[in-house]
């Protein structure tokens, strides 16, 4: 199993028999992919940086809706959670999103804006990797990603929704405060990461970033 980060919260999932994106973006300042092909692309919420399901060539099995969905052997499940609030503006609704493929449960948290309650918590505990926002404004920021991790225990943890470079969305934090509370994250000199299970297995906390392109 492979994962691939497009940079934002726009990820892939591969494996020998499927393909999974999650949160599309538009041009948000990252380079564009192109000739991109899925079984199953997920949409945490309608917000245009996150749902732009016209970057993917059809067919595949759309997912954008609360609820539970088999598609052949990757059970997926968007649970509704907050987005937050920006200036006291009310942001509104997300989802994040429960995969579990190949025996690996993936939590990709969309732009998750406040720790969820004990029930949405229970749910999602002990999930092998866990996909975090961490630039705060528009999410939770690196406090709460690090509060996050300690209550659901997940072995693999990769940020993103932070600020770089050529990213558009500038008001957000880079990933420097997230790396002063994990000053042993590892930084992997590609956009694509290959799961050990055998690692998983382990249950010891990693904490990686990729690059995005």
């Amino acid at each position: 199993m492979k994962l691939r980060f497009f940079g934002h919260a726009m990820w892939g999932i591969s494996t020998d028999k499927y393909n999974i994106i999650i949160d599309p973006f538009t041009d948000i300042g990252y380079p564009m992919p192109t000739d991109l092909t899925a079984n199953i692309v997920i949409s945490s919420h309608e917000h245009f940086d996150h749902n732009n399901f016209k970057l993917i060539i059809p067919p595949f099995k759309k997912i954008n809706q609360i609820g539970k969905y088999q598609v052949e052997d990757v059970n997926v499940k968007l649970i509704e959670a907050s987005h937050g609030k920006l200036d006291g503006k009310n942001l509104g609704d997300t989802y994040i999103c429960l995969i579990n493929i190949e025996g690996v449960s993936i939590l990709h948290c969309g732009d998750l804006g406040e720790i969820p309650n004990s029930n949405v918590l229970n749910e999602i505990k002990d999930v092998d990797i866990l996909l975090v926002p961490i630039g705060g404004k528009y999410t939770i920021d690196a406090e709460q990603a690090k509060e996050l991790v300690e209550r659901i225990k997940p072995k693999l943890v990769f940020p993103m929704h932070y600020r770089v470079e050529c990213s558009k969305v500038d008001i957000i934090d880079t990933i420097d405060p997230f790396l002063v509370l994990y000053p042993n994250t590892k930084k992997i000199d590609s956009n694509i990461y290959e799961v050990d299970k055998d690692m998983l297995k382990k249950g010891e906390l990693n904490i990686i970033t990729l690059n995005y392109e």
